[in-house]
């Protein structure tokens, strides 16, 4: 198989030392297949523009095929990168970890995800596969990729036909999904370079909802986060410890910022009549202001204001209506691991679910973010119940209802964070397959209970497709 560009993309803040010996089996794996590597520097992780232009601009014949290996989490800027300058057919290659209870080191799921949703909206020839390439199965499955991707037509046929779409739907709308229309979605900052996911035209959303957007800059929460009264900053911080447990050293390392943090976004939710907040979270709270979003995010969804991070607009709008119809905390969240063999996934975020979500066998415990290594964020296992999984999402240059259920399973919390193991009602295989297929957002909402009828209404009501996730 020559004519093969592979490239390896990661983060920084994920570790690349273990990323590196994926990278390496995965070059075993492509070798022993015959794929000669057109880059002179071989397979070493790239992590940002700058070198991956070099990487590109050496090579001296065009590919019939670019392999991503997926070595950490990315944001799709370096995929995209490579889309624009490089004709060809992609294959993106992610790497399962394992289930430690420690620090979610590469991410590389999410990373595929996030690349996904950019390359089916521009239209990219692509294929994903996800396996170890240490494991017994990789050679045959990334093998049969290969072709497969080589195989794509020139002009990539519609996303919409590999998903199913309920259009037209006649369904009498229940008083609680009824009232969204008016409220008002606020988003603190832009969303970080490279999530297209996250960003939204508010226009549109106003036609198709109702819903009105706001938009303030960062700086605006920084500074009415300077404005909290200590007899607020106080009373915050005695709700932190009253529901969970936090170590001095974490308390240390950005607690009291973390708390003017909370103060400063609940003033901004109250003054502009939010109903709920995106927050550009990262890294600017963290290494500008010196706290955390984590759990200042949740404690506004406890008040009654969904809030989501990076600053994803249509994830606030889907935690908003997840939250009216079940009357329950909603959690917007990544996938970030499948096994098919065990048929399940799970869904993580840094520490952003609320306490009521917590599997009541677990205290939560109050830690610092797990790359940036600021407090405060939440970690426990979510509880076992029943779900519904949702998203208002604009994948395949569409708004559609994406809409999913499962249940989350009594199991030992698989990732440092808030994290749950979620076995879907669908095949997790048949999950994936749509996730990737047609490129959906890497944030997913998550509500206890069964909603998806209401969801199935509010569709209606709004006029737009439903996907079934599965």
């Amino acid at each position: 198989m020559s004519g093969v560009l592979a490239i390896a993309l990661g983060r920084p803040t994920f570790d690349l030392e273990l990323a590196a010996e994926k990278v390496a089996a995965a070059d075993s794996v492509l070798n022993g297949l015959g794929v000669s590597v057109s880059v002179s520097e071989g397979l070493e992780v790239v992590t940002d523009i700058e070198t991956l232009d070099d990487r590109l601009e050496s090579i001296t014949d065009p590919p019939a095929l670019v392999v991503v290996l997926q070595a950490t989490f990315a944001d799709a800027s370096l995929v995209g990168r490579i889309a624009d300058r490089v004709d060809a057919p992609m294959l993106v290659w992610s790497f399962p970890e394992a289930r430690t209870g420690g620090r979610l080191r590469l991410n590389s799921l999410c990373g595929a995800n996030l690349a996904a949703y950019l390359l089916r909206r521009r239209g990219v020839r692509v294929r994903f596969v996800h396996v170890d390439p240490t494991s017994p199965q990789a050679p045959e499955l990334v093998a049969s990729e290969i072709d497969a991707a080589r195989e794509l037509p020139v002009v990539a046929s519609s996303v919409r036909a590999q998903a199913t779409i309920v259009h037209g739907l006649d369904v009498e709308v229940p008083v609680r999904v009824a009232g969204l229309a008016g409220r008002r979605i606020g988003v603190v900052g832009e969303p970080p370079a490279g999530f297209e996911p996250c960003e939204g035209d508010p226009e549109e959303l106003r036609r198709i909802t109702g819903i009105e957007v706001d938009r303030v800059p960062l700086g605006e929460l920084f500074a009415a986060a300077d404005d909290v009264t200590d007899m607020a900053r106080l009373a915050t911080s005695q709700r932190v410890l009253s529901t969970m447990d936090v170590d001095d050293d974490v308390r240390e390392a950005g607690m009291d910022r973390s708390v003017g943090l909370y103060g400063g976004l609940a003033a901004l939710a109250e003054q502009h009549r939010w109903s709920a907040v995106a927050t550009r979270c990262w890294p600017e709270c963290m290494t500008e202001y010196g706290g955390a979003m984590c759990t200042p995010m949740a404690m506004l969804t406890e008040d009654g204001v969904p809030a989501v991070c990076e600053a994803d607009l249509y994830g606030a709008v889907t935690a908003m209506f997840l939250e009216h119809i079940s009357g329950t905390d909603p959690f917007i969240a990544d996938l970030v691991d499948a096994d098919t063999a065990d048929e399940t996934s799970v869904i993580w975020h840094c520490g952003v679910a609320s306490p009521s979500l917590a599997d009541p066998n677990e205290r939560p415990v109050g830690i610092t973010h797990q790359n940036r290594h600021r407090a405060l964020a939440n970690q426990f296992a979510l509880r076992p119940g029943r779900v519904t999984v949702a998203r208002l999402s604009q994948s395949a240059n569409e708004v559609t209802m994406v809409v999913g259920g499962g249940e989350i399973l009594q199991r030992p919390r698989p990732f440092q964070g808030t994290c749950g193991v979620l076995r879907w009602d669908r095949p997790i295989g048949d999950v994936m397959a749509t996730v990737f297929d047609r490129g959906l957002e890497h944030h997913l909402g998550i509500v206890y209970g069964e909603h998806r009828d209401a969801l199935t209404a509010l569709a209606a009501q709004w006029n737009i497709p439903v996907v079934e996730l599965g």
